[in-house]
């Protein structure tokens, strides 16, 4: 896939090389005709799009919008976006703002239908916001599609430092994931009474080390090295039997991890 990093590397190594080059390789890839494409037809919709009931109609906008906001998967759910698009946002018993994923809200208030109709869409400043995020989450996921657990990485990385107790945790899919998988947490936890999970997770985490970047380094390695040893026991490869073997590199001087990424790039 064009512009992704990973490549057929284990993940560990393709986090390493996304956080050197990652800001060249999202440049060239939000210049990719499909990219273009896309943007192209959300502004030229937005342009013309005279009320909500047509935005709605439109699978292709809503996929952009959406995705702007994590929720592309969400695309088909007409009656539930429409409950939440809708929402009176003043009103704090709202459809929107009772939803318990935070993307939800953010969705609604950006565009807040129900105060501006489609005014908010064809809003220069709205659009151009919502384009930006748009390449961004598509590159995210395309560094995920190419390397498992990339996408889940990057969000933890740039969010950890929103969490302010185990519940924010709990309360945010992507983090909760991430938490589990590199300390161990088991899925059954998520059966259990939130104030049960709340312990859990406490004995495992201190919140307080989520605003440590050298932590947040080593969750990230240790997380992407066991979606690394999943993925070779899953399919066989060989490819990541030797990422767990990569941990003592990232705080050396990076040589073989960089001999690993220049082989790959001359594939």
């Amino acid at each position: 896939m064009a512009g992704a990093i990973g490549g057929g590397l284990p993940a560990v190594v393709a986090w390493k090389q996304l956080e050197k080059t990652g800001e060249q390789q999202r440049a060239r890839w939000e210049k990719q005709p499909s990219v273009q494409r896309e943007i192209e037809f959300a502004r030229s919709f937005a342009a013309k799009v005279t009320n909500v009931e047509e935005m709605l109609g439109n699978r292709r906008f809503m996929n952009f919008v959406l995705s702007a906001f994590g929720l592309e998967s969400e695309v088909d759910k007409k009656g539930l976006l429409r409950k939440v698009l809708m929402s009176d946002l003043t009103d704090i018993n709202s459809y929107a703002n009772r939803m318990n994923d935070a993307r939800f809200q953010d969705l609604a208030q950006r565009l807040n239908l129900k105060a501006n109709g489609v005014a908010n869409v064809k809003n220069e400043a709205t659009l151009t916001s919502i384009e930006l995020r748009y390449k961004k989450n598509e590159f995210d996921k395309a560094q995920g599609e190419a390397s498992p657990g990339l996408r889940e990485a990057i969000y933890f990385k740039e969010n950890a430092s929103r969490m302010k107790s185990i519940w924010d945790v709990l309360g945010d899919r992507t983090m909760r994931a991430v938490v589990s998988k590199a300390f161990d947490i088991p899925l059954e936890t998520a059966v259990q009474s939130v104030e049960s999970q709340a312990v859990a997770f406490g004995r495992k985490v201190d919140v307080e080390k989520f605003k440590d970047a050298r932590w947040i380094d080593r969750t990230i390695q240790t997380y992407l090295t066991k979606v690394d040893q999943e993925s070779s026991q899953a399919s066989g490869s060989a490819a990541s039997m030797y990422a767990s073997l990569l941990t003592p590199l990232f705080d050396s001087g990076g040589g073989v991890l960089d001999l690993l990424q220049g082989l790959s790039t001359r594939r």
